[in-house]
């Protein structure tokens, strides 16, 4: 019965409960093991991991099944070194533990050592998923030529190595290559609704809000019966608008959502502090200790500004409310609340791990990259794509690659 509800709080994105769960469960057996690692592996909190793997039992931790999770739960909690163990130390290797392997390299900017390890795969255990893993990583690495290199050997492509090497070239801002890989595509399939959002997503972060435009008309075109995923793509159009300064295009785009009944899916980040999990929303109030987190907000904000930090209000995409600054409305990003709160409660933090359901804004990245160096504090961001180390000397794992 546990299992079941587990798993059933996983798959609908709710990990912690599962976690609350395993921690009911007086002799968890293999089984509940492999779902618990599974939800650390969402959470992505690297000190709640290490608490579960203690109370593994040794003989579970030579299953197959079990090292896999743990591969992939280290690799998403940004400890590569932990994976790479488990990897190096397991004594039969399949397919998914070379996927997983090279997808934790992936997401944490790791490209070369993904390629490498990618070289080094028996042939008959490469699979789909390995592809994709590979060529994502290069995508998040910019490693272009490797990627064409490697999708132009493989015999058999299928929709989703398409879609992954689209988003290679849209991140690279190769966007007519990405258009000419979509018409090769088109020539002997279906048109891939992935593939346009992926060429869709790289123009978002150049803002080109003409290109923008014309792929929404094309998709609305294509697939004009998948309504939510049309809003979706409505919505990355309306942000390009926004950043671009066009707000009255903006609001226009929003308010039909609005009509619709679509709701913009909410920031939420999730951190852990003396081991506690705990989550934020955008301007969140609902801490009790909210006036802290602010004021804490205040400080790191006054000191982001005395080393040369300008907000940058192209990443607001909606017109300010009259009692709302530029300031005010990114340093209320719910990653910010979340490492204010860890220096709230430990103001000499050497580590501060967030977890973040969006991409990361490119103010926030800026500004986290300074913070990491001020307070002398590495900081992990784990977001929808990828996980960016924040270096004490100010730079990122990601190279501003994102």
């Amino acid at each position: 019965m546990f299992g079941a509800m587990m798993k059933g709080f996983i798959i609908n994105n709710m990990p912690t409960k599962a976690i609350d769960l395993f921690n009911q469960i007086k002799e968890p057996n293999l089984v509940i093991y492999l779902i618990t690692i599974n939800g650390l592996s969402q959470i992505g909190i690297l000190s709640m991991c290490e608490l579960i793997v203690e109370k593994i039992p040794n003989c579970f931790l030579m299953n197959n099944h079990i090292q896999n999770a743990l591969i992939d739960m280290w690799g998403k909690s940004g400890c590569v070194d932990q994976a790479k163990k488990v990897f190096e130390n397991m004594s039969q290797l399949d397919e998914t533990s070379y996927t997983v392997m090279i997808n934790s390299y992936g997401l944490n900017g790791m490209g070369i050592e993904a390629i490498e390890l990618f070289h080094k795969v028996p042939s008959h255990l490469i699979q789909e998923s390995t592809y994709v893993c590979v060529l994502n990583a290069c995508s998040h690495s910019g490693l272009v030529q490797q990627a064409r290199s490697i999708f132009n050997n493989i015999q058999m492509k299928t929709e989703k190595i398409y879609t992954v090497m689209i988003d290679c070239l849209s991140r690279a801002s190769r966007f007519e290559e990405a258009q000419q890989l979509i018409d090769q595509f088109e020539c002997d399939h279906l048109p891939g609704w992935a593939m346009y959002m992926a060429l869709l997503s790289g123009v978002r972060k150049k803002n080109n809000s003409h290109l923008s435009q014309q792929i929404v008309d094309r998709m609305k075109k294509l697939f004009p019966q998948m309504i939510d995923s049309l809003n979706s793509a409505s919505i990355l159009l309306a942000n390009v608008y926004g950043s671009t300064g066009q707000i009255g295009k903006a609001s226009d785009i929003k308010i039909q959502l609005q009509q619709s009944g679509v709701r913009r899916t909410v920031g939420v980040s999730t951190t852990a502090v003396n081991g506690q999990l705990f989550q934020f929303r955008v301007h969140d109030q609902s801490h009790p200790q909210v006036k802290k987190i602010y004021a804490e907000i205040e400080k790191i904000s006054a000191e982001l500004i005395e080393h040369g930090h300008q907000y940058d209000a192209s990443w607001i995409t909606r017109p300010l409310d009259l009692d709302e600054t530029v300031e005010s409305t990114l340093c209320g990003h719910s990653e910010r609340l979340a490492i204010a709160w860890n220096f709230v409660e430990n103001p000499h933090a050497s580590l501060i791990q967030v977890t973040n359901n969006l991409r990361v804004c490119g103010d926030c990245h800026r500004a986290t990259k300074l913070i990491a160096s001020i307070r002398q504090c590495e900081i992990i961001v784990r977001d929808a794509n990828r996980i960016h180390h924040f270096y004490t000397n100010g730079q990122c794992s990601c190279q501003d690659y994102f």
